[in-house]
């Protein structure tokens, strides 16, 4: 994936609200021969980012995504989807040697079902909106 300058991000319009999650929230990031579990730091109806440790494998192209919210059991499965952006975090904590990155991820076509959960997750789960910096 390549890398995309932080700017480029700023400066993309967005045509929904982004919302942060209030409760601890998780994406799982599925491929035919991987998964990237990171925390999601913003949501809307049409994608979500998230930030995960940086591991020796990643992701090239996903398949589907799964969105899980910690300790109450609720769980959007199979959520078709394709990365906007995948790109290392600068680490702010300089005695640190944890990487993070950022995917930002779009969502492809959602059935009835998950645009129930979705709507439900965003309303019931989630915050003012998110910051764009």
């Amino acid at each position: 994936m390549e890398n995309i300058d932080r700017k480029t991000i700023k400066a993309e319009k967005r045509k929904l609200k982004r919302f942060k999650t209030k409760n601890l929230s998780f994406a799982l990031l599925k491929s035919s021969f991987y998964e990237e579990l990171g925390e999601i730091v913003d949501i809307s109806k049409g994608g979500l980012a998230f930030q995960c440790l940086v591991g020796e494998d990643r992701i090239k192209e996903p398949v589907e995504l799964d969105i899980i919210l910690a300790g109450n059991g609720f769980h959007i499965k199979k959520i078709p989807c394709k990365t906007i952006s995948d790109f290392e975090m600068t680490n702010k904590i300089y005695f640190s040697s944890l990487k993070m990155r950022r995917h930002s991820i779009k969502f492809g076509e959602l059935d009835n079902n998950q645009i129930s959960e979705l709507d439900y997750f965003i309303k019931q789960h989630t915050i003012g909106g998110a910051q764009t910096n």
